[in-house]
C-alpha cells in the first residue's frame, strides 16, 4: 500500500472554522459521506493539526493503492459546499489544476 503526505495551511483567522469542521465530520449524517468518498476514492485519509509559530497547518496523509489518484478524484468530485470550506480555510482551490504532489525524500525503511 503506498503512502503520500501533504501540508495545508489553515488561513490566518481561520482555526475555529477548521476545527468546527473536522467536529462535523466526525459527527453523522457528514461522517458516512465523508467516509464514503474517501472509500470512493481508494484511500485512508489521516488529518493532523499542526501548530507552529509560523501558523497552523493541516498535515494530510492518503493510503491505498494508488494515493495520488485517489486525491485527485477527491478533488474533482468534491462537494461544492466543502470547496468553498476548502478555498476559504486553506486557500485551495478545487476547479484549479490540483497541487503538486509531495516529493518523499527519506524513507527509512526503505
Amino acid at each position: 500500500m503506498a503512502l503520500i503526505a501533504m501540508c495545508m495551511p489553515i488561513l490566518p483567522g481561520k482555526k475555529q472554522m477548521w476545527l468546527d469542521m473536522m467536529s462535523q465530520i466526525n459527527e453523522e449524517p457528514m461522517k458516512s459521506m465523508f467516509y464514503q468518498s474517501r472509500r470512493d476514492a481508494g484511500v485512508h485519509e489521516r488529518s493532523f493539526l499542526q501548530e507552529t509559530p509560523a501558523g497552523d497547518f493541516v498535515i494530510l496523509t492518503f493510503e491505498g493503492d494508488d494515493p495520488a489518484k485517489g486525491f485527485g478524484e477527491i478533488m474533482a468530485n468534491m462537494d461544492p459546499s466543502f470547496a468553498a470550506f476548502a478555498k476559504e480555510v486553506h486557500g485551495l482551490d478545487p476547479e484549479a489544476p490540483p497541487p503538486a504532489m509531495p516529493t518523499l525524500i527519506l524513507d527509512t525503511q526503505g
